[in-house]
């Protein structure tokens, strides 16, 4: 396992570490409108709350060891009778983010604690499952598909998280209105180093 990413068999917990990804703190900018709670590098930092140097086959990996089952990533859909939403399954999980603020207090924070909605869904009622990915051919052969499309925890429904809400929201403006935002007020800064804890339930 990468030394960035560490696992508690006994608790059934798994660390990564990350760092905070957006920057809220720029007045040209004081929306900054989320897609992902997690993604990797030079994926979709702009959208995301943390960005994270591991890989997410490996987290994939370090939560089989720590027994937790997949399922499979939500689905969004246009359909002729309306929009067809298909939620994520899999081992529900507990995620919350680890850090430190510049006088060195320790904080743990859920992702909820970070984002605002303007839709009706409640983030806070957010349940998180182990959804797996899945695996699809690039160049000729099978790959592993977060790990090219960087969609660690999701927050609307690419297809490809490990980890996804049960809410399934399109990323696809044209479907669903964008729902989420950074609330500014609770962001650490920019590069703020991030432990992200995931528990099985």
């Amino acid at each position: 396992m990468p030394s960035a990413l560490r696992l508690d068999v006994e608790s059934r917990t798994i660390e990564f570490d990350g760092t905070v990804a957006v920057d809220t703190t720029n007045p040209d900018t004081p929306d900054v409108y989320l897609e992902l709670v997690a993604c990797s590098p030079d994926t979709r930092e702009h959208e995301s709350l943390v960005v994270s140097p591991v890989a997410p086959s490996s987290i994939h990996a370090a939560l089989l060891t720590v027994g937790a089952t997949p399922g499979a990533p939500g689905r969004v859909s246009v359909t002729a009778d309306g929009i067809a939403r298909t939620p994520a399954t899999g081992t529900p999980l507990a995620v919350e983010f680890i850090w430190s603020d510049d006088s060195g207090h320790r904080h743990v924070s859920a992702p909820s604690e970070w984002i605002r909605s303007e839709s009706g869904v409640a983030v806070t009622e957010f349940q998180w499952v182990f959804a797996g990915s899945r695996f699809v051919v690039r160049g000729g052969r099978e790959v592993y598909d977060a790990d090219g499309t960087g969609t660690l925890i999701g927050l609307t429904t690419f297809g490809s998280e490990v980890i996804a809400p049960r809410v399934t929201l399109s990323p696809n403006a044209a479907t669903d209105a964008p729902a989420f935002l950074a609330r500014n007020e609770a962001m650490p800064r920019a590069g703020t180093p991030v432990t992200v804890r995931v528990r099985a339930n």
